[in-house]
């Protein structure tokens, strides 16, 4: 019991020290004046400028045309799921609803940007605008992606090229008899002579 103490304060002084480092000196020529842009040395641009292609208006109507696309995408899918539950084949029921699940929830979500980014071209927020757009972009990928993963659960329809045909080639080598079939032994027809000569 009496090392536990002496462990616990060994370790405090050790990680003590570790964090007592000092600073690391400052670049040469750099000064001791901090730099003027947020902290980063002198010279060094850390800002990331993004300007958007398009404008607020050009960006409501392209989230609209978003909004059109996912819920197309929402009703192939549901169309989807009827088809397999008309097969009555829960694997590829299964698989259609978790891709219309996932469809909802990034619609939902698309929703969710949508009004943030009108909020933000009210309030004239460039950086806003552009964040929710951006999210607004890949939720439509996304649910885009999910449409077609839903075709792929179902599957004949994609794969389905035409009715399978089989060449079958015999090669005249083979012997034609059915290897499953054994032959009978045949008894012998030599008696053995006799082992006597009293018979």
């Amino acid at each position: 019991m009496a090392k536990t103490p002496k462990l616990l304060l060994l370790s405090m002084l050790f990680a003590g020290t570790v964090f007592a480092q000092p600073a690391a000196p400052p670049p040469s020529g750099a000064g001791s004046a901090p730099a003027a842009s947020g902290g980063s040395e002198a010279g060094v641009d850390l800002s990331v400028k993004q300007q958007p292609s398009l404008n607020p208006q050009d960006m409501q109507n392209q989230g609209r045309e978003y909004f059109r696309s996912m819920n197309d995408t929402l009703k192939h899918i549901q169309t989807l799921q009827d088809t397999a539950r008309r097969q009555k084949d829960i694997i590829k029921l299964n698989c259609v609803t978790d891709k219309l699940v996932q469809a909802k929830v990034n619609i939902n979500i698309s929703e969710q940007a949508m009004n943030s980014m009108q909020e933000d071209i009210a309030r004239a927020d460039e950086g806003g605008r552009t964040h929710e757009f951006t999210r607004l972009t890949i939720v439509n990928q996304k649910v885009t992606m999910l449409g077609a993963e839903a075709e792929n659960c179902i599957g004949e329809d994609l794969s389905f090229v035409g009715a399978t045909k089989v060449d079958v080639e015999i090669d005249p080598n083979i012997p034609q008899s059915d290897p499953t079939q054994v032959p009978i032994p045949t008894p012998g027809t030599d008696r053995p002579p006799p082992s006597s000569s009293y018979m």
